[in-house]
């Protein structure tokens, strides 16, 4: 193992139903399985964050109220599910899942074996960025040589209004890029 994908709310609530969803997501699937199959080919690591929210989750006075533990949003879309077994799931009360103490926990056992992480998932200017940008932040830091990537066609983010998907998605890219991470 000297790779490591990391895959980023792949949920029914961000990508199914629900308040928060946009099914415009699902566009990036494929490009996920993909990666999935290279990662399990070569052996590679493969976290899944799954965002699941407690009823009185402090988040709910920043969003709407989506992936409440137990219901179907908080559950990883049906087409990643034949490739669940291959996922260590991490799941988040937040929007960036570096904080939890599972990530935390794998990044500092890890770090001196890993060379790249991917990242994939939705949505790209909240919870991939806030992953990306403190992950980035941790590597500089302790001066670790392990680059971060982002593939274009494995992240996506909703349209709403006051929030238009491309635009979004172009800005948080472009904020990632500047921080040192690759775009490919």
């Amino acid at each position: 193992m000297n790779r490591l994908l990391v895959i980023i709310d792949m949920v029914n609530g961000f990508v199914k139903e629900g308040t928060l969803a946009d099914k415009q997501i699902n566009n990036i699937t494929p490009n996920i399985i993909n990666l999935i199959n290279e990662f399990v080919k070569n052996k590679d690591d493969i976290i899944s964050f799954q965002e699941g929210h407690n009823q009185n989750s402090k988040e709910f006075q920043s969003f709407p109220k989506h992936c409440v533990l137990g219901t179907k949003e908080a559950e990883l879309i049906e087409e990643l599910m034949p490739y669940s077994k291959n996922f260590k799931v991490i799941r988040k009360n937040s929007t960036s899942g570096f904080v939890t103490n599972e990530f935390l926990e794998y990044i500092g056992k890890n770090e001196d074996k890993l060379k790249e992480i991917v990242i994939t998932g939705c949505c790209t200017d909240l919870c991939v960025m806030n992953f990306a940008l403190p992950l980035k932040n941790y590597i500089n830091e302790k001066d670790l040589n392990i680059d971060v990537v982002i593939y274009k066609n494995a992240v996506e983010t909703y349209d709403a209004p006051n929030h238009n998907r491309e635009e979004y998605n172009q800005i948080a890219l472009r904020i990632i890029a500047q921080n040192g991470i690759k775009i490919k």
